[in-house]
C-alpha cells in the first residue's frame, strides 16, 4: 500500500521482514526485535501503521522523522508514532532493541489514556531523547523480558501478561520523557505561541471533564474564547479539532470500560453522561464502526 509514493508498512509486512510468522493473540499486534536489529526496512520514506519504541545499543544512524533529522546512538530512546513519515538516512553499525505495537493493540492495553495522550503528543514533538545509562538499562531489561514472553508457547494468561508488560513499557517511557522536560524546560517552551498555550490548557481540562462534557462550547467558555477560535487554535497545533479530541477521549474511555470492567453497556453509557444506552450505542458506532456489544464480544 502506498500514499503518494510513500510505502505504508503493516505489522504483517514487518513480521515478514523480521522473519516472524505463525503468531496468535496479542502477539499478532506487536513485534519485538529478536536480536540487535538494524533498521533496514526504513531505507526509503515510509509510514508505519504502529508505534515504534526503541533504545540504542551500539553504533549510530541518522533518521528523518516527518522531514526532521535526528541522530540515534547508544542510550538514545526513540518513539515514532503511527502514520508519520520515517526514513533511515545512514547506518554506521547501529543496533537497537525495538518494539512495534499496532494501534489496535495499543487501544487494548490497559493504560490511563487521559494522562498518557498528552505525553503521546509530547513524544510527537520530541521523538528522540538521549538518556542516561541508568535510565536506558531498565528499558533494555523490560524489552528483553517482553521478547522472551512473546517467544513462549501459548500460555493461559500469556496475552494478559504481555499486555501488562506493554503498559509498563509505555508508562516507563512516559516517566523518562516527563523527567527530560522537567530537567530541560527550554525544549518544552521553545516554540510557545498562543495556540500552543491554549492547547496545553485545553488538554488538562478535557482530561478532567470529558466524562461529563462533550460540548465544544463548554471548553471554550472555560478558556474564555469562542468555540470557533478554540477549534482553530487546537487544530493548528494538533491537526485535530476540539470535537475530534473529545471523541478520542470518550471513545478510549468507553473501550476501556467495555473491555476491562463488568459494567453493563447501560452503566457505561451513564458513566459517560449519555442520556440512554441507545444514544451511547449510536455514538460508539459512529466513532468505532461497531456497536458496544460487538466491541465487547471481540477477543484480544
Amino acid at each position: 500500500m502506498t500514499d503518494n509514493g510513500i510505502t505504508a508498512f503493516t505489522l504483517d509486512k514487518l513480521f515478514s521482514l523480521a522473519g516472524q510468522t505463525d503468531r496468535r493473540g496479542v502477539q499478532r499486534g506487536l513485534i519485538v526485535a529478536d536480536r540487535y536489529s538494524q533498521l533496514e526496512a526504513f531505507r526509503f520514506p515510509c509510514r508505519i501503521e504502529a508505534i515504534i519504541i526503541g533504545i540504542g545499543i551500539e553504533g549510530e544512524t541518522t533518521v528523518q522523522f516527518n522531514l526532521n533529522e535526528y541522530r540515534l546512538k547508544k542510550d538514545t530512546l526513540f518513539w515514532f508514532g503511527p502514520q508519520n513519515i520515517l526514513q533511515t538516512m545512514s547506518d554506521e553499525g547501529f543496533h537497537a532493541h525495538v518494539i512495534a505495537i499496532s494501534t489496535d493493540l495499543l487501544q487494548r492495553v490497559n493504560i490511563d489514556t487521559s494522562q498518557m495522550l498528552p505525553l503521546f503528543l509530547q513524544f510527537g514533538a520530541h521523538p528522540v531523547l538521549d538518556i542516561a545509562p541508568e535510565e536506558s538499562a531498565p528499558l533494555h531489561e523490560l524489552l528483553q523480558f517482553i521478547e522472551r514472553e512473546v517467544r513462549q508457547p501459548q500460555q493461559r494468561f500469556g496475552d494478559e501478561m504481555i499486555g501488562q508488560l506493554l503498559a509498563a513499557l509505555i508508562y516507563k517511557t512516559g516517566n523518562i520523557l516527563d523527567r527530560q522536560l522537567t530537567r530541560h524546560p527550554e525544549t518544552h517552551t521553545r516554540t510557545q505561541d498562543r495556540a500552543e498555550t491554549y492547547f496545553r490548557n485545553f488538554i488538562p481540562l478535557l482530561g478532567k471533564h470529558f466524562r461529563r462534557e462533550r460540548s465544544v462550547g463548554f471548553y471554550a467558555r472555560q478558556l474564555c474564547i469562542t468555540p470557533k477560535y478554540l477549534t482553530t487554535l487546537i487544530k493548528r497545533v494538533s491537526g485535530k479539532s476540539v470535537s475530534e479530541w473529545i471523541d478520542i477521549y470518550v471513545t478510549l474511555e468507553a473501550k476501556t470500560l467495555l473491555r476491562f470492567s463488568d459494567r453493563s453497556i447501560q452503566e457505561v453509557a451513564y458513566a459517560l453522561n449519555f442520556p440512554n444506552q441507545s444514544f451511547f450505542g449510536s455514538y460508539f458506532r459512529r466513532t468505532t464502526g461497531m456497536s458496544p456489544s460487538e466491541f465487547r464480544a471481540t477477543k484480544g
